[in-house]
């Protein structure tokens, strides 16, 4: 079978829904590659080599076989947005935002040190931005924070002998990349925090998240281990999603590769998850239950994506306006989920459209306030 024959088959079994998680990883994948492109025009009966696209509404700086990005429409077919061939080359005039509409989010970060002091790392320059007690914290060009521990650094306890945290927290409409002194790396999205000392060395690495990180942690005999509202996660060296935003009921840890164990925080229960699971903890009743899932796509937000998979009109506008940090009357969306990979760095007017295209809902936005139309 040759690539064009596999290209369709995939399509039409993610349509039919009878593809299965390894093959939706891969049509995923293919579409943020921008390969599935001519087979999903051909899916819909557009000519590629005549479609045209409607250039004033691009607002993105992303390549536009990614910005397009597959709005994915299960059911009724496949939508697939035009915005791969402006009939001229974009300027900065068209790149411009309409009135009332919301910009992406962006790196935007504030790193608050034990003495209370706090530094707003979108406003300040690259390289180093503290250097004491043998712990040198740099600001990188590719919007990274970075810890670096000499080997004759303090051990990061106050007097008391408790360890003195520090705080990298996001704004909604932020996110934020963060290489801890053991060399693990955490992202974290829009409204989070991330407290954690600057020198790991007790038996154990600890850290402490609000809201939603993923984490590659390095390898090393120290557990590492990530308190949450509710649990507590174990590893080793893994790579791995928490959700935790204080107004979700639950808290959601997905496992990308490697291996974790969730601790709920009555000490009752413990689970261990495989690659491609997800423990889901239900904060008050304290009980997990462990579902399969595609873990790359609970993680693809770190990679410049939404990924909806029959998700809650509800939640998906939760995580716009996150993102956006704008208002949503969430109290009027009807009852309709959404499949789609949609792009994070288009403007919010652009997001809202695709959102239509595939959920047939209409909104208006007016004063970083979005609601239905009626």
């Amino acid at each position: 079978m040759d690539k064009t024959e596999f290209y369709k088959l995939l399509i039409r079994r993610y349509k039919e829904k009878t593809a299965t998680d390894e093959e939706i990883e891969v049509f995923f994948q293919l579409i943020r590659e921008g390969k599935l492109e001519a087979s999903l025009m051909a899916e819909m009966g557009i000519d590629l080599d005549e479609a045209e696209a409607p250039a004033p509404r691009i607002r993105s700086r992303r390549p536009y076989h990614l910005a397009a990005a597959a709005m994915v429409l299960i059911g009724f077919g496949i939508a697939f947005l035009l915005m791969n061939h402006p009939s001229a080359p974009l300027t900065e005039s068209a790149l411009a935002l309409a009135p009332d509409d919301v910009p992406a989010g962006g790196n935007h970060a504030t790193l608050t040190l034990p003495d209370g002091s706090r530094i707003a790392l979108d406003e300040i320059g690259i390289g180093a931005l503290v250097e004491e007690a043998g712990v040198r914290i740099d600001k990188t060009e590719d919007g990274q924070l970075v810890y670096q521990v000499a080997s004759s650094a303090s051990t990061g306890t106050n007097h008391r002998g408790e360890p003195v945290l520090h705080e990298i927290s996001t704004p909604r409409g932020g996110q934020y990349q963060v290489v801890l002194p053991d060399g693990s790396r955490v992202w974290l999205n829009a409204g989070s925090r991330l407290r954690f000392p600057p020198v790991f060395t007790s038996a154990k690495r600890e850290v402490y998240l609000v809201g939603e990180g993923y984490f590659s942690v390095t390898h090393n005999n120290q557990p590492f281990i990530v308190h949450t509202d509710g649990q507590q996660i174990g590893v080793l060296g893994t790579e791995f999603n928490v959700r935790a935003h204080p107004d979700e009921p639950t808290v959601q840890t997905t496992l990308v590769q490697g291996s974790v164990r969730v601790d709920l925080e009555n000490g009752r229960s413990s689970y261990v998850l495989k690659p491609n699971q997800q423990s889901v903890v239900d904060r008050q009743a304290q009980t997990a239950r462990i579902e399969a899932v595609v873990a790359t796509e609970y993680a693809a937000w770190k990679d410049g994506y939404f990924t909806f998979r029959n998700t809650p009109l509800a939640t998906v506008m939760q995580d716009v306006a996150r993102w956006y940090d704008v208002a949503v009357d969430a109290g009027a969306l009807p009852d309709k989920r959404l499949y789609a990979v949609l792009p994070r760095d288009v403007s919010l007017a652009t997001l809202l459209e695709m959102i239509e295209l595939t959920s047939g809902v209409q909104f208006t936005l007016k004063e970083r306030r979005v609601s239905l139309e009626r």
